[in-house]
């Protein structure tokens, strides 16, 4: 930014200097001037040589550095601002804005562009993305593994869509194919682990029948939340008083 600062500086001090009837204003007289009033304004020497020198190498794509803020805040003055802070802060939210216009224009031309395409385009592409999903829906369903269940455990089976979209196969859980089995529990099953946590659940199958599972999860039947066993579930269905 303190490239910025003196090169407008600059620019507009000849600018002055054009309107006072100098058809050819110089670097040296607008230095002069930038320099005596940063004298005046901020009570600081700077002489017109090294502003030009600052000038010269700004022109040329250098980077520059002010070190003395009443040279900076001068000259910020000079172009009608409060100081440098004020230059930095109203310079930079004006490159924001600037550049939220840019992508604005270049959103708004890609937009127009797509939809200009689509319109003249409409069928072939329809088509294409039809295609597309189409792969997509074959590649994810030849990739998966599927399981069903075969009325005591989960068995890997083949892909089959009628058999999907009647809920009778599902994907592949390694965890439920090791651990999900129905079982016929008795007096002598380990409902419970060490810390009293269940190890067995249960939920009614569809002709309301009662039936026990070896891991939490759905009923493979029914969908239904299968429930923790408890002591009361035990005592009234498995160890029934004679």
């Amino acid at each position: 930014m303190h490239s910025k600062l003196i090169l407008e500086a600059f620019e507009k001090a000849m600018a002055i200097e054009l309107e006072t009837g100098i058809l050819t204003p110089s670097k040296t007289s607008a230095a002069e001037k930038l320099s005596d009033f940063i004298e005046q304004e901020m009570n600081f020497q700077f002489g017109e040589r090294r502003l030009r020198d600052y000038y010269n190498a700004a022109s040329q794509g250098e980077d520059i550095e002010l070190k003395q803020k009443a040279v900076r805040d001068g000259l910020a003055k000079f172009l009608d601002y409060a100081d440098f802070s004020d230059f930095l802060i109203r310079n930079s939210e004006e490159k924001k804005v600037l550049e939220i216009e840019e992508i604005g224009r270049t959103s708004k031309g890609r937009a127009f562009f797509l939809g200009s395409f689509f319109r003249r385009n409409r069928t072939t592409v329809l088509i294409i993305l039809g295609c597309l999903l189409a792969y997509f829906i074959l590649d994810f369903v030849n990739k998966e593994k599927w399981m069903k269940w075969d009325g005591n455990e989960f068995v890997e089976t083949d892909f089959d869509s009628k058999e999907l979209e009647n809920g009778q196969i599902f994907l592949f859980n390694k965890s439920q194919m090791e651990h999900f089995n129905k079982i016929q529990p008795d007096c002598n099953t380990q409902f419970f682990n060490s810390e009293g946590n269940p190890q067995i659940w249960y939920g009614k199958n569809r002709k309301g029948e009662l039936e026990f599972f070896t891991d939490l999860g759905k009923h493979p039947e029914t969908g239904k939340t299968l429930k923790p066993i408890t002591q009361y579930m035990i005592d009234k269905y498995v160890c029934k008083e004679k």
